[in-house]
């Protein structure tokens, strides 16, 4: 892009000259140092902010890689505009940030994982063009902001930034968000997109630079932006729209849209609540099935929605009462819904029984609120409508275990197909509480129960927080049993509990049991080889040996705590516990001879069981209905219900790699065996029918991606899993998954 300038006239800045040009990414960080003046505030993007941005990046990535004449010719392909933003410069090459400090440094952070990842795989061309917009001479970063250095300078190193009492709300914030980029990398891009992908990031994405005279002229544009009122959104266009047509209902519509924004804004003071509300009742509620159209402008511009979509509403011209009517059935269903959005940011337990809804909220389930709206009628009694959202938010919960547990992925794209496709077409043929147990118990009916499927499931990839998530469960669920004081959310805090692998990183501890070092790293890191223990405790016993862990085990949690010899077994609750599970051969101590591999499998079996209670449909009130039980005779006619939940697509649909597609494509068949060799050790795998991995020397549950199998295979943090795995021919030749799968892009079968 080329810049312009232009001669801005009127106001207090009239004298000064503003320039504008914009830049891609390589140019807006070659040789160049950005830093900050006094009043610009801390770096305080949340998760929610980094997560779409990531995710937008990728999805548009994935966009330009998907279209073959993008591919041949990148220069013609859309760009990525992320934005404007505002500096002044000084001296060449040196600027100072007025307007834009929380994309710039998220894009810092982006890409020096990025550029860990690079180094990890062993791809110096990526390394190469990463380090050129990461520093400016080797050493000072381009986005110089003294405080974030020592955090940046971690990240850089590939080690842990320990957070302490004196830090500042950036440097928490950047520690915490460069985690969160790091596990998001790995769950979007495959290894062998990330060359590609760093190559259209710097090229394609582009920002326009709007440029101050200097740093008075500057602040005063920082004042211009930040003091003269907020420009009207998309909320403020639709409550305009609707009062111009209310005729002489005006000021009752006008009082009951402040009503609404006072039930959404009670609970957290979040000046986006209503957007989102909103955004999620029109989707529940109003958008067509099938117009996937809807969904999008819903989401981008509601208003401009709802002015086209006006006859589909009911809102036309000489009909004020349906204007009425609309903002009416808005106020109550917020009314309804403000329990539920209060339980997204504090933990309801007790009589609310509302703390899915918090997990479905931390584990990035946000889009939860439009399957809840959609059970939801505005004129559902309060106790009604809260315990239709229990119902909608536990099943949502259910199916993200059961998704982790078969190791399928649960990205947003996931929980956007589950919510659109198969829950809100569902949910709004229901009408009462009973109904909408019923048709979420037929639907849990249909899921199956593949629990005991993931009898090797443990750390892989990159699926610690879920991994934590199933951990945190299990370990509350048992100490609340046996009436131990237990705080999930400090189990699900990495700060504050760390995983705790029984077994040290040390085969040889071990080798006479499990002789191959591939099965000691899948085993090692199963569920059945982990815990929760306190940070500082972990901190200190990790690298002992298990036996000699054990005793120290006694003061945490009940699943860590049984395992020490001194035990209190005289505890009556525990004993309860033991008998009504039945847990008596896996909730238990174990002794000096017993091998890794049968205390290992013991505990996996231990979690299995675990989380058939916490996930069991009839517990979470979701009973199967009579229709969706196989026949067993005789001639009675089932109950009729509101709408038949249709069958549930298989899980290998739920795969959405490479080798799944060359799978659904019939490229490769199941039972396929591939090799990858690493220093001269050729290491063997299946590929299933839904184009998970499973190796053959551990067995068990498959991987969910090439990638993931080839680090456990090789021991290391990545693997270029397409690269590295190869299929042998009819002639004996070994071909690459890459191969395999470029070979059938170019002759059309994929």
């Amino acid at each position: 892009m080329t810049g312009n300038a232009r001669q801005v006239r009127g106001g207090c800045v009239g004298a000064d000259e503003i320039r504008s040009q914009g830049f891609n990414l390589n140019e807006l960080f070659r040789d160049v140092t950005y830093e900050i003046d006094y009043y610009q505030r801390d770096y305080t993007w949340g998760e929610e902010e980094v997560r779409t941005l990531l995710r937008d990046l990728c999805d548009s990535f994935r966009n330009w890689s998907g279209d073959s004449a993008y591919r041949r010719r990148p220069h013609t392909a859309p760009q990525y505009f992320l934005g404007p933003f505002v500096y002044h410069e000084p001296s060449r090459n040196r600027r100072y940030l007025v307007d834009g400090q929380q994309r710039f440094v998220t894009l810092h952070l982006l890409f020096l994982q990025l550029r860990l990842w690079a180094q990890e795989v062993g791809d110096p061309q990526t390394v190469d063009q990463l380090n050129r917009v990461i520093t400016t001479d080797g050493k000072h970063f381009c986005v110089g902001i003294t405080d974030h250095d020592p955090v940046l300078r971690a990240i850089s190193e590939g080690r842990k930034y320990e957070t302490g009492a004196g830090d500042s709300l950036s440097r928490r914030n950047l520690w915490a968000r460069g985690q969160q980029i790091e596990s998001q990398l790995v769950e979007e891009l495959d290894a062998e997109e990330l060359y590609p992908f760093t190559e259209w990031l710097l090229k394609r994405v582009v920002l326009v630079g709007i440029r101050a005279a200097g740093p008075d002229h500057g602040y005063r544009m920082f004042e211009t932006m930040n003091d003269r009122g907020a420009r009207l959104t998309a909320v403020d266009l639709l409550k305009s729209h609707l009062l111009s047509n209310v005729g002489a209902g005006e000021e009752q519509l006008n009082t009951q849209w402040q009503e609404m924004l006072r039930e959404l804004s009670t609970d957290r003071d979040d000046p986006q609540a209503a957007s989102r509300f909103i955004k999620a009742y029109l989707l529940a509620r109003c958008v067509r099935e099938g117009h996937d159209g809807d969904r999008r402008q819903v989401t981008t511009n509601l208003n401009v929605w709802v002015r086209h979509n006006a006859a589909h509403l009911g809102l036309v011209t000489g009909r004020p009462d349906h204007f009425l009517t609309f903002v009416q059935d808005l106020l109550k269903t917020a009314r309804l819904y403000r329990p539920i959005l209060a339980a997204t940011r504090t933990l309801k337990k007790d009589g609310d029984r509302l703390e899915t809804v918090l997990f479905n909220e931390r584990n990035g389930l946000g889009v939860q609120s439009v399957a809840v709206l959609a059970a939801i009628d505005p004129d559902d009694q309060p106790t009604d409508a809260k315990d239709k959202g229990r119902l909608v938010a536990s099943y949502i919960d259910r199916w993200y275990a059961l998704r982790i547990l078969q190791d399928l992925p649960v990205q947003s794209a996931d929980a956007d197909a589950l919510v659109h496709t198969d829950l809100v077409p569902l949910l709004r043929g229901c009408r009462t509480v009973t109904d909408v147990a019923s048709a979420l118990g037929d639907l849990a009916h249909h899921d199956g129960n593949p629990v005991h499927e993931a009898v090797t499931l443990g750390l892989r990839g990159n699926n610690a927080a879920q991994i934590r998530y199933l951990l945190a469960r299990a370990t509350a669920y048992a100490d609340e049993a046996c009436k131990k004081t237990s705080d999930i959310l400090a189990y699900l805090d990495r700060d504050q509990f760390h995983i705790e692998h029984l077994w040290a990183s040390h085969h040889h501890r071990v080798a006479d049991d499990i002789p191959d070092p591939v099965v000691f790293r899948s085993r090692r890191n199963q569920l059945g080889g982990l815990g929760l223990l306190r940070g500082r405790e972990n901190s200190s016993i990790n690298d002992l040996p298990f036996h000699d862990k054990t005793r120290l085990y006694a003061r945490g949690n009940v699943l860590l705590g049984v395992m020490a010899p001194d035990y209190d077994r005289r505890n009556p609750e525990l004993r309860d516990f033991i008998k009504t599970h039945q847990l008596d051969k896996h909730l238990r101590a174990f002794g000096t001879r017993e091998t890794m591999t049968t205390i290992i499998a013991t505990r996996q079996e231990l979690y299995l069981r675990l989380f058939e209670h916490i996930w069991n449909p009839e517990h979470l009130g979701l009973p199967a209905t009579a229709a969706s039980q196989p026949p067993s005779g005789g001639s009675s006619q089932p109950a009729a219900r509101p709408r038949q939940a249709a069958p549930r697509r298989k899980p290998a649909s739920g795969r959405r790699t490479d080798v799944a597609k060359m799978v659904n494509a019939q490229v490769l068949k199941a039972g396929t065996q591939i090799v990858l060799t690493y220093r001269a050790t050729e290491h063997w795998a299946t590929i299933d029918a839904n184009g998970g991995i499973i190796l053959t020397a551990t067995g068990g549950t498959p991987y969910g991606r090439v990638d993931e199998a080839g680090a456990v295979a090789r021991g290391t943090k990545t693997c270029q899993g397409m690269n590295e795995w190869h299929i042998e021919d009819e002639n004996g030749v070994r071909v690459s998954l890459r191969t395999v799968r470029d070979r059938a892009a170019a002759d059309g079968t994929l």
